[in-house]
This record gives C-alpha cells, sequence and structure tokens, in this order.
C-alpha cells in the first residue's frame, strides 16, 4: 500500500507519540534486563528472500544461547516454507507486505515477543505495529538509518546517510552485532541451513545457472550465459539447469533456444524448498547477486556470483560470500559503483567457474556450515 503521504503521517504521529511518552520503548540495559529474565526474541527479516538468508548466523548464535524456544522469526510470507522445518526456530510468523499485517497481531498477541533484533523491514508501517503487538526493546541493523532512532535501544550503532562508516561492513555481521549489544557472542559467522540439506545419493551432479536477477544492471547478457552453459558443459560432460521464478521462465527458455546442449529448464517448476534441496546436491550453482545465491551456500552449495552494484551496501562487502571458502565460493565485481554487469567477462566467469567445479568434483561429502 502507497497511498501519497501515508508513510510520513504515519511515521510523524508515532514519532509524536513517542516523544510525548505515550509510547514507551526500552532502553538498552532494559532489553538486557528481560533477555535476562527470559523474554522472547522475534528477529525481523521481511524485505527480500537474501535479506532473510543472512539473517541465519544471528538465529543460529540466539538459538545456540538462548535456546531455540525463545527465537522466533518474521518474514515475507513467499519464504516462510523455508523456516518452518527449522529447529532453532520456536515459530515462523509471516507477513505479506507493507500495511499488510492480515491476522499477525492476534498471533503475535498469543504468542509475545517483548524484544525485536530488526534486519530489513517495510520500516514505517512495521516498527508501530510490532510495538502494538507488544514489542517493547527493539534493536536495528547496525551502520544503516532508521525512521525510529529514539525507539532503537542500539541507537548510538545507527549511522546517518552521508556518514564515511554508512553502509559499511558485511550484514551478517551488521546483524549479529544485534546480539553483541545484547550480551550474546556469535556462535557462527557463516550462513547455514542444514534443515534443507540432501545428502549424497550417488547420482551425477549437474550445474545450475539462474540468469534472472529483481533489476537490468544485475543481469548478465542471454548471449554470454549461452556461451557459458555451452561450455562448461561440454568440458565438464554434466547436465545443466536453468533456474529462477515463474516470471523468468521466458528468459531461460530464450537461454535454452540458444544453446548447442539441451538443458534442463526448472525455472517455475519448484517450490522454494526443493529448489534448496537441489542446490545442495548441485556442482556449482551460478548467478548475479540474487536471493537463491545465498540459499546456494546456506546448502552448501558451490557458488560463482557476479555483483554490480549501485551503492556500498549491495556490494561484494556487504553480501559477498562472507567466511565462506574461496575454493568454493567465488564473487565477481564490476569495477565501480554503478557499471553494468556486462562489464563482467565471460572469460572471467568461465575462469572462476572452471575452478570451483574442480574443486566440487573433488570434493567428498559437503562439510556442514559452522
Amino acid at each position: 500500500m502507497n497511498f501519497p503521504g501515508l508513510d510520513p503521517a504515519y511515521t510523524i504521529a508515532h514519532q509524536a507519540a513517542h516523544l510525548t511518552r505515550l509510547i514507551k520503548t526500552w532502553s538498552l540495559p532494559e532489553t538486557r534486563a528481560a533477555l535476562d529474565q527470559g523474554e522472547k526474541v522475534l528477529v525481523v527479516a521481511t524485505t527480500a528472500l537474501g535479506d532473510s538468508l543472512l539473517t541465519t548466523p544471528l538465529i543460529e548464535t540466539l538459538s545456540t544461547t538462548l535456546g531455540p524456544g525463545r527465537v522466533s522469526l518474521l518474514v515475507k510470507t513467499p519464504y516462510a516454507e523455508l523456516y518452518q522445518p527449522d529447529p532453532r526456530l520456536h515459530r515462523v510468523f509471516s507477513v505479506r507486505g507493507k500495511y499488510r499485517w492480515g491476522s499477525l497481531q492476534e498471533k503475535l498477541a498469543a504468542d509475545p515477543h517483548r524484544i525485536a533484533l530488526l534486519a530489513n523491514m517495510t520500516e514505517p508501517d512495521l516498527i508501530p505495529f510490532l510495538w502494538r503487538c507488544g514489542v517493547r526493546g527493539f534493536l536495528r541493523y547496525r551502520t544503516r538509518w532508521t525512521h525510529y532512532p529514539r525507539w532503537m535501544a542500539n541507537e548510538s550503532m545507527l549511522r546517518r546517510r552521508g556518514a564515511p562508516d554508512y553502509a559499511s561492513g558485511h550484514a551478517i555481521e551488521n546483524n549479529l552485532a544485534m546480539a553483541k549489544a545484547l550480551g550474546i557472542e556469535p556462535t557462527t559467522h557463516r550462513l547455514s541451513m542444514p534443515h534443507l540439506v540432501v545428502p549424497p545419493d550417488g547420482q551425477e551432479r549437474g550445474i545450475l545457472i539462474h540468469p534472472g536477477a529483481s533489476r537490468e544492471i544485475k543481469r548478465w547478457p542471454v548471449e554470454n550465459w549461452t556461451r557459458l552453459a555451452d561450455t562448461l558443459g561440454e568440458r565438464f560432460k554434466c547436465a545443466i539447469a536453468l533456474t529462477g521464478d515463474r516470471s523468468e521462465h521466458s528468459l531461460a527458455a530464450r537461454i535454452a533456444a540458444a544453446m548447442r546442449r539441451r538443458p534442463f529448464i526448472l525455472a517455475g517448476k519448484l517450490s522454494l524448498t526443493d529448489f534448496a534441496k537441489i542446490e545442495s546436491q548441485a556442482l556449482v550453482f551460478l548467478s548475479g547477486d540474487t536471493g537463491p545465491y545465498h540459499l546456494a551456500i546456506a546448502v552448501n552449495c558451490p557458488t560463482v556470483t557476479l555483483f554490480a552494484p549501485t551503492d556500498r551496501g549491495s556490494s561484494v562487502e556487504a553480501c559477498g560470500p562472507h567466511q565462506a571458502p574461496a575454493t568454493f565460493h567465488r564473487a565477481l565485481q564490476t569495477a565501480r559503483l554503478g557499471d553494468p554487469i556486462h562489464t563482467i567477462s565471460l572469460d572471467q566467469v568461465l575462469a572462476e567457474a572452471s575452478a570451483v567445479i574442480e574443486a566440487s568434483l573433488h570434493r567428498e561429502a559437503p562439510a556442514p556450515s559452522s
């Protein structure tokens, strides 16, 4: 919902209510005290798939330290299926979109969470909504700013646009910083979704190519994907599968039609859960910087990823394969912010993909993330 003026009106009204103490939120010492008294924690990541996956080290850290019965996740509805079976979580709540809360308030009221760790979300509506659902201790993702700075127990960790360190650091570390502010040391810095990993079954493993992306600047040319797929398929004598969602089926079909080798077209045919399980058995996942790339790392699938960042917050620094072994995870980035992705050459990608596939072929059973 984007009615003209709705966001600023909503924000100003709730900021005024906070300023006049009609709305009260906890300081950092109060939030820590509540945590010590056994209050549950809600991790919030209601934007893109990748944003939710980048909270998994935070989830594992909280679950290991506090116990899974005290850690829940609020995620966008299409991605909830990935997290429902996760034994590290007490509960998975979902929201359909901005100002589209549905029955979420009743669910949160019935199972109160007084502390919220805010990774990524639609801020103008969701933060006041969570307060109405009983949240009193708010912590925000480090190095970015917020519509509600004085509501945040960790306000000192936030940065305004224009600050030298605005949007600096990797998203995983910025999420984990919220746990550190509560006195909880990280137990992992790696993406992991172990409940989605399928053990090797002895079948031939193939190459997954995911050519789609949310924006044109992130979409590598069709002819490059075609030549890459043909070259790798011939070099390694293995199957090629083209992946994506329903909207990307036509893109996959264009690439398939131009290829010399006939690939499998999986775009639009898999649930996210099935997609993750197929990734966990693949030789490599080749893509731009997109949510399924983070999912591949989380299920121990080797990756080669192309980055065309428009700002520091969408770069390899912020979203690259953090602490994942370079033997199996390579990231290629354009020379300057805002450069189109086609400036990454076919030869560069072919060299990196070949090296990762060679390593993947000689790897034994995938080691669990830690």
